[in-house]
């Protein structure tokens, strides 16, 4: 038997709603709504003992909005499920990935219930799927379909901090694990246009998102400098060094001073100027020192012209 299509219609005041992470129901009007008009599509996830696995938005639109007094429900039997009586391919079919969440989340909170009953071989109660020095959020993460904690964990922020469009098209397939959890990094109302966008820009931007957010914090792309050597770009997109900011305002003096006199020399070389024409104008302006700093300044451009020239023969 499979136990995952196990439905039946409870009476709504029956089911008892726990602890959520999810706080803002959206707009229950318009899924009541849906509902009226195409029935409920999904039933909602319950234990044997009524307690609310999963489906609160359904409950609430079908129990306060429309005023019906029983709703579609699927027993999850978590219990059934920890001790390996469900096939894993079995919940991923039946299940969307925001479902999938709500019964890791399940049997987290069973494993945490049957801490006491540890054995001295390490096993939980008498599941022997719980091995001692796996961690909880590995078992749960396997029992409930996910190929590793990883994605459950990406699920999980997406169930948590997406907003439903975003959490729709997860459950549809139509966006991936990873890209809806890049996705419901961004606020709200950047999630929503996001999801709105043509598929190819949609990957785009999920891409560019994702590369984003893989970079690393200003403080850390310094830190990761220091240790290099090397310029490191951090999530503003700026590339960091590890020098401290005495050394940082050095080195901005230098490459200041460098530049100043890049200029000058091109400048020189560009000018449409005769310099004799120039040299009898002088008087005309009022230029202290320079009668005095031009030998220096002619010095230091043929010392400048030789390790040009040296260093073009070598190269």
């Amino acid at each position: 038997m499979n136990h995952a299509q196990e439905i039946i219609e409870v009476p709504c005041h029956q089911i008892r709603i726990g602890e959520r992470h999810r706080k803002d129901m959206g707009d229950l009007e318009v899924l009541a709504a849906s509902i009226a008009t195409e029935g409920l599509l999904q039933p909602v996830g319950i234990t044997e003992e009524n307690l609310l696995v999963f489906g609160e938005r359904r409950l609430r639109a079908v129990r306060d909005v429309l005023k019906q007094d029983t709703i579609a429900a699927r027993i999850v039997r978590v219990s059934s499920i920890l001790a390996g009586e469900y096939a894993e391919n079995e919940i991923r079919k039946d299940f969307t990935p925001s479902e999938r969440v709500a019964i890791g989340k399940a049997i987290e909170a069973e494993i945490g219930s049957r801490q006491g009953l540890r054995t001295d071989q390490g096993l939980v109660g008498n599941c022997a799927q719980v091995v001692s020095g796996v961690k909880t959020r590995e078992i749960a993460a396997a029992k409930a379909g996910f190929d590793s904690p990883r994605t459950y964990e990406r699920a999980k922020k997406v169930v948590e901090k997406a907003v439903d469009e975003v959490l729709a098209q997860m459950d549809a397939g139509d966006l991936s694990i990873s890209a809806a959890a890049v996705i419901a990094e961004q606020p709200l109302e950047a999630q929503r246009e996001i999801v709105q966008m043509p598929a190819a820009v949609r990957r785009q931007i999920v891409r560019q998102l994702r590369e984003a957010t893989e970079l690393p914090s200003t403080a850390e792309a310094r830190r990761i400098a220091r240790e290099t050597g090397m310029l490191v770009a951090d999530r503003t997109g700026r590339y960091r060094s590890g020098l401290s900011d005495e050394e940082r305002k050095a080195l901005k003096e230098d490459l200041d001073s460098i530049w100043a006199v890049t200029r000058a020399v091109l400048a020189l070389a560009d000018t449409p100027l005769d310099p004799v024409e120039l040299a009898s104008r002088l008087e005309y302006w009022h230029c202290p020192g320079i009668r005095a700093k031009s030998p220096v300044a002619l010095d230091w451009l043929h010392r400048f012209e030789e390790a040009i020239r040296d260093k073009t023969q070598i190269s």
